[in-house]
């Protein structure tokens, strides 16, 4: 059995030949728990050289029972005896902890990387301690209540007018507008009775707080926009420490004065196509407020160059979520209490599904695809990229959406992207792109080509798809068309010719099984082949085959 090479967050090598301390390594297993779970290998040296686990410490059982008896909750792991190079070495398999693990000693610690990139397990901090709760969905921060300070004094009457008119323009729960102020706050769970006096929550603050006390009690809140060219800063307006609502209106406005819109002729109408998406912006800026860890310093910031915008929010994705399902993950929110609060005034997307509706809005005006690549395990940053006007293109995902008379869904959006910007794709890499099955992508493939805006290229595990001559000539790019379709001929006539020189004939099925294509399609390969007189026919019926013309 192989082992890891080196140590990482995940894995951790201890060196058993003489009796690894007991209380040491429960101390390093709740680490991994904390962390990201992993495995520890009891009986490797750090340089990763097996030299064998210590008799005391081979009965997995007792290994087992020991570790649950001196973790609290206790830490149920998998312990196995495994050889490496002729050495028995414990392998101890450690599960991520859904709870905040400790020993029985007391210690909360985690596992990080210290600057050389090797791992180390550490105590965790009080601040940490509320960031891992946060993490692991076992608290909700913004439903924290701030004891020090009355509602009253707190809150503003401002803000609470802010908020009823948000609810006006962006259409949320207008029943809120027909309560009083105090019965508005209870119900957005703003404030609660602590001793018979009104105190708000952090979501209280943070939505309708004055700015003196936001900087007391959250002083992790701040907000930065910048407009860059390269690295020179053509705008840095000063930080903003607002509540949420004024901070929103703030930046909408600067962003709205970065807008510049191309106008495209679709039917009767002309249609204005923004370089970035306002609505994709707006609901990953929401995110970005709505779902940072108010438990880590550092500011949302906005950032925008001249082809792209991009979004970054302290603390990484919670538990559960990352960028390669994002799309598919149920709405997982760090901060529960303010985003409820954030989707009954209008201001995000009420089902929970915001991701959607920024995936949404980029693909139907011809943009890339979001990008959370440079998201870390510190800070989610969401990249919109601003692409050349593609009118053509824009102009059919409009006109097919008034034919089906409804809106394409985002699955069959991304799959459209995907192959117009890589020309062809296999099932597997468009299951990929939209982060499901491969038979959830192969039913909105054929839906696609039933559409007849996608076709299909070969048979098997093989089969590539690419969009249809109908698309290539709605977008005004037949040559394309031709292109691809007619490299996919030289390839598979190269195919043929290959095989040909080594193995001098060949069937009709033989080409559809090295083809990978139908066997319509491989007579075809071969007639065409025959008529240049570069393969010659040899048979009838069943037995016919084909080898290579004389060249004499």
């Amino acid at each position: 059995m192989t082992f890891p090479a080196k140590e990482s967050l995940t894995v951790e090598f201890k060196s058993d030949q003489h009796a690894y301390p007991l209380n040491k390594l429960f101390e390093d297993l709740v680490g991994l728990a904390n962390t990201d779970g992993g495995t520890l290998y009891l009986g490797i040296e750090d340089n990763g050289c097996p030299t064998g686990v210590n008799t005391q410490h081979k009965n997995c059982q007792e290994m087992a029972a020991r570790i649950q008896d001196n973790t609290l909750p206790a830490l149920f792991t998998d312990i196995s005896i495994e050889t490496y190079d002729d050495v028995e070495v414990l392998v101890i398999q450690v599960p991520i902890s859904r709870q905040l693990m400790m020993t029985t000693e007391g210690k909360y610690l985690r596992r990080r990387l210290k600057r050389d990139g090797t791992p180390e397990t550490v105590a965790l901090k009080p601040y940490e301690i509320l960031q891992r709760l946060s993490y692991i969905q076992a608290i909700d921060p913004s439903a924290q209540v701030v004891e020090d300070v009355s509602a009253d004094d707190a809150l503003s009457s401002l803000e609470r007018e802010r908020l009823r008119n948000m609810i006006r323009i962006y259409h949320g729960d207008m029943s809120l507008l027909d309560l009083s102020d105090d019965e508005l706050d209870g119900a957005l769970g703003f404030v609660r009775d602590r001793d018979g006096e009104r105190c708000p929550t952090i979501a209280g603050l943070l939505m309708i707080g004055k700015e003196s006390y936001i900087r007391r009690f959250i002083p992790s809140h701040e907000v930065l926009f910048q407009v860059m060219d390269g690295v020179n800063v053509l705008s840095n307006p000063p930080a903003m420490h607002f509540s949420l609502l004024q901070t929103f209106e703030k930046i909408d406005l600067l962003f709205q004065s970065r807008i510049v819109e191309q106008e495209i002729q679709i039917g009767l109408f002309r249609v204005p196509i923004p370089n970035y998406e306002k609505d994709a912006f707006r609901e990953g800026f929401v995110n970005a407020l709505v779902h940072r860890d108010y438990f880590r310093v550092g500011a949302v910031q906005v950032q925008l160059q001249h082809n792209s915008l991009s979004i970054a929010s302290p603390g990484g994705f919670v538990e559960g979520i990352n960028s390669d399902n994002i799309l598919t993950a149920a709405p997982t929110p760090r901060n529960a209490l303010l985003a409820e609060a954030v989707k009954r005034i209008g201001l995000a997307e009420r089902t929970g599904r915001g991701i959607d509706k920024i995936y949404t809005a980029m693909l139907r005006s011809g943009h890339a695809l979001p990008d959370f690549s440079a998201t870390t395990n510190t800070s989610v940053v969401l990249r919109l990229n601003s692409a050349e006007l593609d009118e053509n293109y824009i102009k059919m995902i409009v006109l097919e959406e008034e034919r089906l008379q409804k809106a394409i869904p985002v699955d069959a959006l991304i799959i459209l992207s995907v192959l117009k910007t890589e020309r062809r794709a296999t099932l597997g890499v468009l299951a990929q792109k939209i982060q499901r099955s491969t038979s959830d992508a192969r039913g909105v493939v054929e839906w696609l080509i039933e559409l007849g805006m996608v076709e299909g290229i070969g048979n098997g595990s093989a089969r590539r798809y690419m969009l249809s001559a109908k698309v290539y000539s709605i977008t005004n790019n037949k040559a394309g068309y031709t292109r691809q379709r007619g490299w996919d001929t030289l390839q598979e006539r190269e195919l043929i010719l290959a095989h040909m020189e080594k193995y001098r004939e060949i069937d009709r099925q033989g080409v559809v099984e090295l083809c990978r294509c139908s066997p319509n399609h491989a007579s075809w390969l071969l007639r065409q082949l025959t008529d240049e007189k570069t393969l010659q026919l040899v048979g009838m019926g069943r037995g016919a085959k084909y080898i290579l013309t004389s060249k004499e």
